[in-house]
């Protein structure tokens, strides 16, 4: 029965998941044991995610440019102004 074998099973494939179900498990072991732990993850996830907002609204900004528009090569016509 050696060809009955799922495609995904028969190389090392399986054991990625498998590490970060144990490192989740043990992630959750250490939370219950000591729950400090989850406030000091919150809080760096908090920062990280400040951190990178931050870093984006700086680079949105550094890209935004500002131009004159040259306003006596142009006639501006007001819709409102009856002639």
């Amino acid at each position: 029965m050696r060809g009955m074998t799922p495609m995904g099973l028969t190389g090392v494939f399986w054991f990625g998941p498998v590490l970060m179900g144990v490192m989740l498990i043990a992630v959750g072991v250490l939370i219950v044991l000591l729950p400090q732990l989850l406030a000091y993850a919150v809080a760096g996830l908090l920062m990280v995610a400040g951190m990178a907002l931050v870093g984006m609204g700086w680079r949105m900004r550094r890209q935004f440019t500002y131009r004159r528009v040259d306003t006596t090569q142009w006639q501006v016509m007001d819709p409102f102004d009856e002639q």
